[in-house]
């Protein structure tokens, strides 16, 4: 079981944020790797004798920091609170005999984050409270006799400031975990992550001791931290006079009235309308009269571009459908052009039945809605003088 023990730890730390980004949630999940450094005072007394003078002397061997490599996971319950695991695998060189060697140590555990500055994106300190299990195969001691007093009676006592009457400490404990830390973002999905941590023993047997890590945190999931285009909303005015009568006085008084209508929104709403039966590219009786509304529109904006988009449902073959959008955009292109709209302001292009909604099977006045021909603006120049050269 022991043996087990620091693989089954790396498992659960790596695993959890896993298995909660693959749940397909917007929340964010950050994954990151480290290195440590941990304080805990390792002491050793050894060569005590006594002098030709009649002292008594000693040497003092005593090491403070360790280090080691972190893993940590944090999984978004709010946008202030996050609930993580982390642990440090750490390599800690003490003495043994008079000799220096090698010792391991685990320190892993779940915590809670509070990330109080909600609206900063990119710089984001935190306050975390958390409970480790801290296992290691190296003895600790703050207290001892001297090897060789011939009077059996004297002792050595080490302390630290956070571990004062403490005279050894157990190999494993569970320790109770305060600490700060600062995640900053280098871009939307990579950042640093600064921490320290100070551990407090729930046991007699377990000194107290503190970690600092940092190392870089990747983030899977959740909302972009990038800034969003928007774009800009085209607008026409539509102009409306109302002439209003008022009867108490014998003069009439004019208001003019100005709505603001996006000119996208007035041209989608209108091509809703323009339709075609089934196996046809003629323009509907009803359609008619739309297109009139359509040319008024269009021919405000002469300045622009548009593509007249052709599409048919999903009943007949690839090919089929392509020549019949192509007919239908070109019938609708015609029938605008004739209407004084600017051919060098329009182009026109059949997508066949690449965008119907509706299957094959379904009946005849659910597919009308895919049998259909939108308009688009084109912004982008080159793009206009392909169309316009491939049309």
């Amino acid at each position: 079981m022991k043996n087990n023990l620091i693989p089954m730890a790396l498992a659960i730390i790596l695993l959890c944020p896993l298995r909660a980004y693959s749940q397909k949630t917007t929340r964010s999940v950050e994954v990151g790797i480290g290195g440590s450094a941990i304080n805990h005072t390792r002491t050793m007394v050894t060569d005590f004798h006594q002098t030709p003078g009649g002292d008594y002397v000693f040497t003092l061997e005593e090491k403070q920091l360790y280090g080691g490599v972190s893993l940590y996971s944090a999984y978004e319950i709010k946008k202030w609170l996050y609930a993580d695991v982390q642990g440090t695998l750490g390599l800690a060189r003490y003495y043994d005999s008079g000799a220096l060697k090698n010792g391991l140590s685990i320190l892993a555990g779940p915590g809670l984050q509070i990330r109080p500055f909600v609206k900063s994106e990119w710089l984001q300190p935190y306050l975390r409270l958390g409970v480790s299990y801290y296992r290691k195969n190296f003895p600790t001691f703050y207290f001892g006799r001297f090897d060789g007093d011939i009077t059996k009676e004297a002792v050595w006592k080490a302390e630290d400031a956070w571990n004062k009457g403490v005279t050894v400490d157990s190999k494993s404990y569970i320790p109770l975990t305060a600490g700060i830390g600062l995640v900053g973002w280098l871009g939307d999905r990579v950042g640093i992550r600064v921490g320290a941590d100070y551990m407090r023993s729930l046991g007699s047997k377990g000194a107290n001791f503190a970690v600092g890590t940092t190392g870089l945190v990747f983030r899977l999931g959740g909302k972009s931290k990038k800034p969003q285009e928007v774009m800009p909303q085209e607008r026409i005015v539509e102009k409306i006079v109302e002439k209003e009568v008022v009867k108490e006085v014998p003069v009439e008084t004019i208001r003019e009235v100005y709505k603001e209508v996006p000119f996208e929104k007035t041209l989608a709403e209108l091509m809703d309308n323009v339709t075609f039966d089934f196996d046809k590219a003629d323009i509907t009786k009803e359609s008619e009269t739309v297109l009139d509304e359509v040319a008024s529109v269009l021919k405000k904006f002469t300045d622009r571009k548009f593509m007249i988009c052709g599409h048919t449902d999903a009943k007949g073959s690839d090919s089929y459908n392509e020549r019949l959008s192509a007919a239908r955009a070109k019938a609708v292109f015609e029938a605008l052009v004739k209407r004084g709209v600017p051919e060098s302001m329009l182009c026109h292009k059949g997508f066949g039945k690449r965008t119907a909604l509706v299957p094959a099977g379904a009946d005849d006045n659910t597919r009308r809605g895919d049998r259909k021909v939108v308009i688009e603006q084109v912004t982008w120049e080159p793009l206009w003088k392909y169309l316009k050269n491939n049309n």
